[in-house]
């Protein structure tokens, strides 16, 4: 069923700028947010008013260089003081012609090219603001706390960022040497996980490599320590296993599967990692 809300959007595209922040930080890119609006009311399904704009911003994240950034505001429209604008502007590369991108908004979508990157406008569908509203609401949407059903999106934003397939593309991107690499690195782990003895020493063995040459191609492609990746694939592994409805397992029998000794050392690494319990999913 369709949720339909009166809701302000400041917040949420706030939280949806949060919630890509470590893909954009494993992109090594600067993502920023900033607004002059305090208030943006919407009566529309909140999530399907996020879901271009989540498509839009991913691509232009993924898109841009290292070390260069992405910047999301909000704004009113200089020719017309009732109509509000998303702005989105990449630095380190002409995005404007990018099919991808620009397919990713159905209508209100205009793009420029400026003289570092790419400028992105989005129209946002909003309804006239009262006095009081335009001075503060008093409603939890506009404190600047999120709404329930928004943290259900953010935690999904993070869900789809965080699993191995993702990382194998970002470390192809950087070279096929670097992907080949890395998914040789997650079939041996991908081999051994039930096994919960099969720590560092061993993934080095069978790369060939010592601990130290590990260590620096490892956290080159993947921002984490050989250790941290390793329990990042058995929880990844974990995360399909718990959606498979085919396999019925419960929360203990898959802990156990990817090389966890008990289920409460499997929880809080779950939790910890992705925000939510591993009930959640089932």
């Amino acid at each position: 069923m369709s949720l339909i809300i009166s809701s302000n959007l400041i917040p949420l595209l706030h939280g949806l700028v949060t919630g890509l922040s470590s893909f954009a930080s494993f992109q090594e890119v600067k993502l920023s947010f900033s607004t002059r609006v305090d208030n943006l009311l919407t009566n529309q399904n909140p999530e399907s008013v996020l879901s271009e704009i989540s498509s839009l911003l991913t691509k232009v994240i993924s898109l841009t260089p290292e070390g260069f950034e992405v910047d999301v505001s909000v704004d009113v429209c200089s020719q017309n003081v009732k109509q509000y604008l998303l702005v989105i502007e990449n630095t380190g590369v002409d995005l404007s012609r990018v099919w991808e991108i620009l397919s990713s908004v159905k209508t209100g979508l205009t793009v420029e090219r400026i003289k570092d990157g790419t400028r992105f406008r989005v129209s946002l569908a909003v309804y006239n603001l009262s006095e009081q509203e335009r001075n503060g609401s008093t409603n939890a949407s506009s404190s600047g706390k999120f709404p329930i059903y928004f943290s259900a999106i953010q935690k999904r934003l993070s869900f789809h960022f965080s699993n191995v397939e993702n990382l194998e593309k970002a470390a192809a991107l950087k070279g096929n040497c670097e992907g080949v690499f890395l998914k040789k690195v997650n079939s041996v782990i991908e081999t051994n996980l039930e096994d919960s003895d099969f720590k560092v020493d061993a993934l080095a063995d069978a790369m060939a490599l010592s601990r130290t040459q590990l260590f620096r191609k490892i956290k080159a492609l993947t921002k984490m320590s050989p250790q941290q990746y390793l329990r990042f694939v058995r929880l990844d592994r974990a995360k399909k296993l718990l959606q498979d409805k085919s396999e019925d397992l419960n929360v203990s029998e898959v802990g156990y599967k990817v090389g966890f000794a008990s289920k409460s050392h499997f929880t809080r690494s779950f939790q910890k990692e992705f925000g939510f319990n591993p009930s959640d999913l089932i």
